[in-house]
């Protein structure tokens, strides 16, 4: 991978510590209001390459939320960081998304903390740590991310002699809806927040899993789709749908354009190759739709979004059934499902997608009201994959529209957000474009220089080794070609900024539409 152009910070005085590591793990931090901490062990890591020197702090904010907490021993700025996770959690990750940012990351300049989201999980698909665990759901739902602000808040002035100048959260996935979450709930918790994929609908993210592992695993649980049937697809898409956004360039800007139909590969009579079946076909159709119910009605925001065909076999179509299974099983219906429920029989209607709402709608970060996150300053920056296979765009921009309505249109949105939709990219990193951005930077900039950012550059490797960077545009303006004598589809100049209309409506018709959350347990 070439390396990612980061976006220079402002230059602020350092802050040194004002006490050892080892007397910082000496403290006691059980009396901190609304999150009892105890400090497990407080140690000196060890710079490593370009990776700084950190006074390490592992601890645990009741009742169980596990935390690292990285100090710089020099050249922190006053900035703070706080992580997300993905998943389920249940895991202490060390890495962001992109991957790129964790050069800035770890540079000694931020303190940066990472959290379990409140229990202890096999891995980040697991979910039995929230049977009969209403509190371990309350952390995972909203509350970890918040009291761990509070908690390194805490810490930091504690060994700095000061709070943090500046706070900031960076996550994708699960860890976007924990960024989104923090703005709708807490406000003031963070300046500057960057939110990649929001995976912001846990409820009713099932219903695709699901609906995802009834079409693409027969009756033996065998794959419908095999790799040769998905390249295929994959390629056709390209071909019907690249010069849509007026460049052919091997890539998809929005998929929302395409609308391909897999039947046109279905193979004719007598054709053995370079052509799919009935069944795949529609399997595929499926894929693209997403769950509807018995009269076609959407239950969901959307399917695959086009150019994602490449990611079904390794996502949800291999361990859907379970994992949409164990949601609804355990973080949803604490181990007393509908009855009878059976994920291959399951034909969900609007009533079942309305308990969904009223059982686990806590969950969901899906408030469009970011009023007080407005006027609380902060600033708010949310990018995902084009390509995404696990948080299609559809769901993106129906959510943007919905705050778009709450704070007065485009106009009081981009106050204080930007979204960015970054073309042949999967769900937080890779793609068969495999673009890396810097966001932190930007929204550093924002913050603290009040520059907002207007567009992102993406760098990616491409597979003949040719290096492209392109710039990606707050949406709703598009990337647009100049095609000038020497223009080159891989470098930047070459590019510009395609106004478009402040009238976009880009609601999603689904029975949910209107439905609300329910309250936590």
């Amino acid at each position: 991978m070439p390396p990612v152009e980061l976006d220079a910070l402002p230059a602020i005085p350092t802050l040194a510590p004002v006490m050892t590591c080892a007397a910082l793990g000496q403290q006691d931090f059980t009396s901190i209001a609304l999150a009892p901490t105890s400090i497990a062990s407080a140690s000196v890591e060890a710079a490593q390459g370009k990776r700084s020197e950190f006074c390490l702090i592992k601890g645990i904010i009741a009742p169980q939320i596990q935390f690292e907490l990285r100090l710089p021993t020099q050249g922190y700025t006053g900035r703070y960081l706080q992580a997300g996770c993905g998943g389920a959690c249940g895991v202490l990750r060390e890495h962001v998304s992109p991957p790129c940012e964790s050069r800035r990351v770890f540079d000694g300049s931020f303190a940066v903390s990472f959290e379990n989201s409140g229990h202890v999980g096999a891995d980040l698909v697991d979910t039995i740590w929230a049977l009969h665990a209403p509190q371990l759901r309350r952390d995972f739902a909203y509350r970890a991310a918040h009291v761990m602000a509070i908690v390194a808040k805490t810490l930091l002035s504690a060994y700095y002699g000061r709070p943090p100048v500046h706070s900031y959260f960076i996550g994708c996935s699960d860890g976007g809806r924990e960024g989104l979450t923090e703005a709708q709930r807490y406000p003031d918790d963070f300046d500057g927040i960057v939110v990649g994929a929001p995976a912001y609908f846990i409820t009713q993210m099932p219903l695709r899993i699901i609906w995802e592992s009834q079409h693409g695993l027969d009756e033996n649980d065998h794959p419908v789709l095999t790799e040769e049937s998905l390249s295929l697809l994959h390629r056709a898409v390209l071909a019907a749908c690249d010069a849509l956004d007026g460049l052919q360039d091997g890539q998809i800007d929005d998929p929302r354009a395409c609308h391909y139909d897999p039947s046109a590969l279905v193979c004719r009579p007598g054709q053995t190759t370079s052509c799919i079946t009935r069944t795949q076909s529609e399997a595929m159709r499926a894929y693209y739709s997403g769950p509807v119910d018995e009269r076609g009605r959407h239950l969901y925001l959307g399917g695959e979004p086009y150019g994602s065909e490449l990611t079904w076999r390794q996502a949800f179509s291999s361990m859907g059934a379970t994992l949409g299974t164990h949601q609804i099983r355990f973080m949803i219906y604490d181990g007393e499902p509908p009855a009878g429920f059976n994920w291959r029989t399951w034909k969900p209607d609007a009533a079942a997608l309305a308990d969904l709402f009223r059982r686990g709608g806590y969950y969901n970060a899906s408030n469009p009201d970011l009023r007080r996150f407005r006027a609380a300053g902060g600033k708010l920056v949310i990018w995902q994959g084009a390509a995404d296979s696990a948080a299609g765009p559809y769901a993106l921009f129906d959510y943007y529209q919905r705050v778009r309505d709450v704070v007065g249109g485009f106009a009081g949105s981009q106050a204080f957000m930007r979204v960015f939709l970054i073309p042949g990219v999967y769900h937080c990193e890779g793609g068969y474009v495999p673009y890396q951005e810097d966001f932190l930077g930007p929204v550093v900039r924002w913050v603290e220089q009040g520059i907002a950012p207007e567009s992102i550059l993406a760098t990616a490797q491409l597979p003949d080794g040719a290096v492209r960077r392109r710039p990606v545009y707050a949406y709703p303006e598009r990337t647009r070609f100049r095609d000038f004598r020497g223009a080159d589809i891989n470098r930047p100049e070459s590019f510009t900024a395609q106004p478009a209309r402040q009238d976009i409506d880009d609601h999603y018709d689904w029975l949910g539409a209107a439905m609300t959350n329910g309250p936590a347990p």
